[in-house]
This record gives structure tokens, sequence and C-alpha cells, in this order.
């Protein structure tokens, strides 16, 4: 007797473009019945949370993903379930224990690591500044992006939320206030 395969996939992403683009190159390389999937990102107010049965019946497999995400507090992550139809029927119970459970089983087994609070801090200084500014920010935390204008640099890095304030006043010491600073709203990565 035949049975269905279940496989996940659990991966770290930063967007949903990038979830986008992993969750298409495992559909197209599995060549399987299903690839169903969900995404948490961001954490607080602005979390996004996005799931998809593809083709199985509607709430049967990307819910019960993204519950297995949820019930771990995972954040900034995906998950990609391909189902390798093996000629029974499962039923909407079936394939709700299955796909939930291979979501959790997957989990159980990823290299997870605690989240952190952050928070984003954007900086526009000028360019004689950029010299003084690079070495604090890269000691400080994550420089994500840094981009060079026609009237100066923009930085923008994520740093432990306890430390940001002080590192914007570090940055205004450093930069003898020129700097313009711009917090976000922590949340957890």
């Amino acid at each position: 007797m035949k049975k269905s395969r279940f496989v996940a996939t659990v991966m770290s992403v930063g967007d949903e473009e990038e979830f986008r683009k992993h969750r298409r190159e495992i559909a197209d390389a599995a060549a399987a019945s299903h690839a169903c999937w969900a995404v948490v990102l961001g954490s607080g107010t602005g979390q996004v949370t996005r799931s998809g049965d593809d083709g199985e019946p509607a709430g049967t497999a990307g819910p019960p993903i993204l519950a297995a995400l949820a019930a771990r507090g995972v954040v900034d992550a995906g998950i990609v379930v391909v189902r390798y139809y093996g000629g029974i029927q499962l039923g909407t119970g079936g394939l709700i224990r299955a796909y939930g459970g291979t979501a959790a089983a997957a989990l159980e087994a990823a290299p997870l690591r605690p989240a952190r609070l952050v928070r984003r801090i954007t900086l526009h200084i000028p360019v004689h500044e950029a010299g003084r500014v690079a070495p604090v920010l890269h000691a400080a935390g994550d420089v994500q992006t840094v981009d060079y204008t026609a009237d100066g640099v923009d930085y923008r890095v994520e740093v432990p939320a306890a430390d940001a304030d002080a590192l914007c006043d570090q940055l205004r010491s450093v930069t003898s206030g020129a700097a313009l600073i711009t917090q976000s709203d922590s949340r957890l990565a």
C-alpha cells in the first residue's frame, strides 16, 4: 500500500520576497503534488503572517503549518511542506494532522535561536563623518545598508533595543550633532 510522503523545509527569511523565491525553488525542485507553506515575518503590531494550501482543500495545509510556527513563537521564518501523493485520500482531518505534524517535527529538529528585541536606526550624516561613524555602527550592531547620496551617507543598522538610545547619544557626540537619526519601534528578530 502506498502512502503520501511529507517533507518540510524550514528557513530563516528577512522579507516576503525572499520567502517567495525560496518557496518557488523548493516547489520547482520537488516536482510534487503540493508545496504548502506558511511564513511569519516580524513581531508585534507589524507582524505579517501568510500561508497557502497549494491546491489542497482550503485550510487543511497552510493554517496548520502556520499554527506550528505560532506554537513555537518563531519569527522571521517560513516552512514549505511538500507532499508527494501516494494514492490514498487522507481526508480533511488527516491532511491537517499531516501538514501540522510535519511542520512541528521540522521545527523540533531545526536549529532555532532565541529571538531578541532589536531596534532599527537610520542615520544620515555628512560624508566627512563616515570614517568616524562606520566603526561605531559596526561595533554596535548589524549594519544592513550603506547608501552614498549627493549630500551624505545613509546607514541602516539594527541594534539590541536596550542599546539603541546609548548608540544614538554616541553618534550625536561623534558627529558633533550633525547626525540625523531616526529610530523605529522595537521588534523581535
